[in-house]
């Protein structure tokens, strides 16, 4: 499993929020609490494949939609997902070719966000909900504008919009320079993108030579070994990572640019950005055109739900909930 963060580090993927920019302080009414009882389930989607989730907390449901592409659920509940539970009933979803779900050979992205229907329709959820961190949110976006009766909140967790452009690819550039003093892995701002991309593989594999890999991800090295930890301690599928990193010509729907097509999602929508994130760069919500939005900045990495835990929690309680936490 050890590619898979290495992909993340190399490419990837106190609280002060900006000012609305619909004047909404938080999400409307959502559906009477949740009474799914907390468990796992074993879930056939329509096109025969198993998938896995997890029910835990109580109140409105929310589901979660895990990055990577491929990583897994799990990381994100043990590193600090689960204090959502204290007001929240979170569906921890493994998406297929991902953690404890079944690979399969169906990885298109309309296929993928057809499984959260599934799964919805299993639980007997009306709406709720979706909760997404870095590569999930092309596809969380993309279940909001297909399935927006469903969806009655989008949270947008330091999310990419636009895997592995040039614009990534340049913040990243300039990060490594920076980082390892030498201007000469810098690119020319009217360089084209074959150019982009040639420089962009030696800055990472600077960055991994120096043993600084980790730092897109974290400043702090014990965080990126916490959640490696967690994510190679069980057996898990990695086929849809594999699929979508080694075979981008086999599905070019991952490889373009979203972000314009935030503008026809109406969902009241929490945008999360970290400070210090450089998976997928902390200037990357600047992209957005969510029309009921409201961002967040949080002094953290790619990983604010482990590295500011209390600021990210406070955030989404306040967005979602009627009522503060205590």
């Amino acid at each position: 499993m050890r590619w898979l963060h290495l992909l993340l580090c190399a490419c990837a993927l106190s609280a002060c929020a900006a000012a609305p920019r619909t004047g909404a302080e938080r999400a409307p009414a959502h559906d009477p609490a949740s009474a799914l009882a907390p468990r796992e389930y074993r879930i056939r989607s329509a096109d025969g494949v198993e998938l896995y989730a997890k029910v835990a907390g109580h109140g409105p449901v929310c589901l979660f939609v895990h990055g990577g592409p491929g990583q897994g659920a799990r990381s994100f509940e043990k590193m600090g997902g689960d204090a959502l539970e204290n007001g929240l009933t979170l569906v921890y979803l493994d998406q297929r070719g991902s953690g404890q779900s079944r690979d399969a050979m169906d990885y298109h992205l309309r296929r993928v966000v057809d499984d959260f229907e599934d799964v919805r329709k299993r639980l007997g959820v009306e709406r709720w909900c979706v909760i997404a961190h870095s590569f999930g949110g092309i596809l969380a976006l993309d279940y909001a504008r297909r399935y927006p009766e469903r969806v009655s909140a989008l949270v947008m967790s330091n999310i990419s919009l636009d895997f592995l452009g040039d614009a990534q690819r340049r913040m990243q550039i300039a990060f490594v320079a920076d980082t390892l003093a030498d201007p000469a892995l810098g690119v020319a701002a009217d360089a084209d993108h074959a150019t982009v991309v040639a420089a962009h593989d030696r800055a990472r594999a600077a960055m991994m030579r120096s043993g600084n890999g980790y730092r897109f991800l974290s400043d702090d090295k014990a965080t990126v070994r916490a959640m490696s930890a967690i994510d190679d301690g069980y057996t898990r599928s990695i086929g849809y990572g594999t699929a979508v990193i080694t075979q981008p010509a086999a599905w070019p729907e991952y490889y373009r640019d979203y972000a314009p097509e935030t503008a026809e999602v109406r969902a009241p929508t929490l945008v999360i950005s970290g400070d210090r994130d450089h998976a997928v760069g902390p200037e990357h919500y600047r992209t957005f055109r969510f029309p009921q939005q409201r961002v967040v900045r949080l002094d953290s990495g790619h990983l604010p739900y482990y590295e500011n835990n209390a600021a990210f929690v406070a955030a989404i309680h306040a967005f979602l909930l009627p009522e503060p936490r205590r």
